[in-house]
């Protein structure tokens, strides 16, 4: 028995050094090649420590750059937005002549658009820290800096569509906070937030109402000029 053990430690050591030894050989090409197919696998957190690997050995080779892009992809896939928007704006950085910028600024876009997935359902609580609106606003950025910037962009179309609902969401939020002080009849705290409603989200569904609350809030504070 322990003839066996041994000849199976033996042969495992053997084997790890050979799989270490045929990884250090694989070219940069090799690597990319294994990157791709765990993403066609839809293999993500696979693909992203093959094309680590890739970065780490090759970064200035023929693959580098879009090794970034893939992995950008790929750790959106496995929804780790933080850091799928952090290796976008690597990417940004280190590649600011590309053509792919468009694509970068797209998905980190998308990156903090999801970033707080359910915050909506959640946002009745007018005590909440603006801070949790701020993935939605700095995605409101990136996509505004692409239509701006590639305005023909094959992802502007989607990009336009979500700046407006994101725009929708934040006048809902603060029509609902206006609505809570309302009724607890904090009037110049509802007519403040009304106001930034209506000065700042012009177009939405929530004006309507925001004239409404800021009506009643300044006749409750008999201020009938205003």
């Amino acid at each position: 028995m322990r003839l066996i053990v041994l000849a199976l430690l033996t042969f495992s050591f053997l084997t790890g050094c050979a799989s270490t030894q045929s990884s250090e050989e694989m070219t940069e090409a090799d690597h990319y090649r294994d990157a791709s197919e765990s993403l066609e696998r839809k293999a993500f957190l696979n693909a992203i420590e093959a094309l680590e690997e890739l970065q780490a050995r090759f970064p200035y080779g023929d693959f580098a750059e879009q090794a970034q892009l893939d992995l950008i992809y790929a750790r959106y896939r496995s929804l780790d937005y933080p850091g799928a928007a952090a290796q976008a704006d690597r990417f940004i950085r280190s590649y600011s002549g590309s053509d792919a910028i468009d694509y970068a600024l797209y998905m980190k876009g998308l990156a903090n658009y999801y970033l707080n997935a359910g915050l909506f359902e959640r946002f009745m609580d007018p005590g909440r820290e603006a801070r949790d609106l701020q993935g939605q606003i700095d995605a409101f950025r990136d996509f505004d800096q692409l239509v701006r910037r590639f305005p023909d962009s094959e992802y502007a179309e989607d990009a336009r569509a979500r700046m407006l609902y994101i725009r929708q969401l934040l006048a809902a939020h603060e029509l609902e906070a206006a609505r809570y002080y309302a009724r607890r009849g904090a009037h110049i705290a509802a007519a403040n937030r009304a106001q930034f409603v209506v000065r700042h989200y012009q177009g939405t569904p929530a004006v309507e109402e925001a004239l409404a609350i800021l009506g009643r809030a300044y006749r409750s504070l008999e201020q009938a000029e205003l």
